[in-house]
């Protein structure tokens, strides 16, 4: 069961970090089209909030994954509000949520671990966009932005969450494919590696008899006709009888240890290919 841990938990750390540098890019590219049209405040809070999401995501490269997943979505819901609130509700800026609560189900992957950490990250992505959607005034009195740039902004916003979310849909699915596959041939090398158990069980359970009946026939034949010679008191005809008696012996052990040789050389071969 630990085997299978490590591949999932390594996937969904990879799965972390391509979420995080799409949405930088986009973060990014957003910021430089705001700084374009004149809306220096929104930019620096983009800015910003890539440059929050940077250091998370090196955090998470440096090995520091336990509250990784936590910091983003905080750090994602928290510039999200900010922005809203700079920008006015007419912009659409709210709408970048609905991604966020999109990725959670793909961000968190298939432990069971961390539930409450689960739990706290969807409340708080919903409560932040009922937030944004109760108390963000329509137009924004942190900056100025003419109804023109409010047009374009939400065209600009809606097309970028349309696109996240699709995005996010496809890396989503393609990382959970990976995942089960990965969890099939686990379990595909798990049933053969049983298997092979099996068969050598079996082999041994076979030189065990071989070693408790089949050698020990012939070799208490041995024994006792050696001691039927002592007996017989130079009878030539008795010896020569004994004589045959002990040859048919020693071959059938000799064919009884070469059977146990072959089937050890093939046992022990098995075990060094596993």
């Amino acid at each position: 069961m630990v085997a299978l841990v490590k591949p999932v938990y390594a996937t969904s750390s990879k799965r972390i970090l391509v979420f995080g540098i799409i949405a930088l890019a986009m973060i990014l590219g957003i910021g430089f089209i705001n700084h374009s049209r004149g809306l220096e405040l929104s930019a620096r809070f983009l800015y910003s909030f890539a440059f929050t999401i940077a250091c998370i995501l090196y955090c998470d490269y440096r090995g520091y994954k336990r509250y990784v997943n936590t910091a983003i979505v905080m750090a994602v819901n928290f510039f999200l509000v900010l922005i809203s609130f700079a920008e006015g509700l007419d912009t659409g800026g709210y709408l970048f949520i609905l991604p966020t609560i999109f990725a959670l189900v793909f961000m968190m992957g298939n432990t069971r671990e961390y539930r409450g950490e689960v739990l706290f990250n969807f409340i708080l992505s919903i409560v932040s966009f009922a937030s944004c959607i109760l108390f963000v005034p329509d137009k924004s009195s942190w900056q100025p932005i003419s109804d023109e740039i409010f047009q374009k902004m939400f065209a600009t916003n809606t097309i970028s969450v349309v696109i996240l979310c699709a995005i996010f849909a496809y890396i989503g699915i393609y990382y959970e494919r990976r995942v089960i596959a990965r969890l099939i041939d686990e379990k595909n090398k798990a049933e053969q590696q049983e298997k092979k158990i099996r068969e050598q069980n079996e082999k041994l359970r076979e030189l065990a008899f071989m070693s408790s009946h089949t050698v020990r026939a012939p070799l208490a034949n041995i024994l006792g006709l050696t001691e039927y010679i002592k007996d017989i008191g130079g009878d030539k005809e008795s010896e020569q009888f004994a004589l045959d008696g002990i040859r048919e012996s020693a071959l059938q052990l000799d064919n009884a240890i070469h059977s146990m040789v072959e089937k050890t050389g093939s046992l022990m071969k098995q075990q060094t290919l596993a």
